[in-house]
């Protein structure tokens, strides 16, 4: 069994603070402050995020599910796994190539939009200054942003989802030891 975090309370918070500021200033990538040891495929800001984020009151969605990867879970947070992706409060999606579509995901509900997923995404890099431009809350003007490794739909299923608002999910995105937020109020401005 691999550890966790060295200071579970103190690195949580610091994470939790770096991914809240992350979610207030969408499309900029930050550095996860504390990473953790993680079993394949998951890196290790991405379990720095799930050991973060999970805890025994919140189901989450392998996209590839292994029994290391279960068990060290459960372990260190007690989430509970499962295999429908609806039912889940956070998915992490570590081959995007051949993740679902977004619509698999829960959306929340309009008495309730906070009943939705938080999708955590594996890519393999940003590049700042070029790809997708956004706008929204948390952003001057207008942010641009290239987030590698992505399908080729992905942009138009978010696009399209922006529709639903307040309904949507919430994307974190994470490359090597940086993370990106993309809360459901940005939008995706088309060129």
């Amino acid at each position: 069994m691999l550890a966790a975090f060295a200071h579970p309370v103190f690195d949580s918070q610091r994470n939790f603070r770096e991914l809240l500021q992350a979610m207030a200033r969408p499309a900029a990538p930050r550095a996860m402050p504390v990473v953790a040891p993680a079993p394949a495929p998951i890196l290790p800001a991405t379990m720095a995020a799930l050991l973060t984020l999970c805890d025994a009151d919140t189901t989450l969605w392998l996209q590839q599910p292994n029994d290391e990867v279960a068990t060290h879970l459960r372990f260190h947070t007690g989430v509970r796994l499962t295999q429908s992706a609806m039912e889940a409060d956070f998915a992490l999606i570590t081959e995007p190539a051949t993740m679902p579509s977004l619509t698999l995901f829960a959306h929340g509900e309009l008495r309730y939009p906070d009943r939705s997923a938080t999708l955590i995404v594996q890519v393999d890099g940003f590049t700042d200054n070029a790809g997708t431009r956004f706008s929204g809350p948390g952003i001057r003007d207008v942010e641009q942003l290239m987030i590698e490794g992505l399908p080729a739909t992905f942009w138009q299923q978010r696009t399209a989802m922006h529709a639903q608002l307040p309904l949507g999910v919430d994307l974190i995105f994470i490359a090597g030891d940086r993370m990106v937020a993309l809360p459901r109020t940005t939008r995706v401005l088309e060129d």
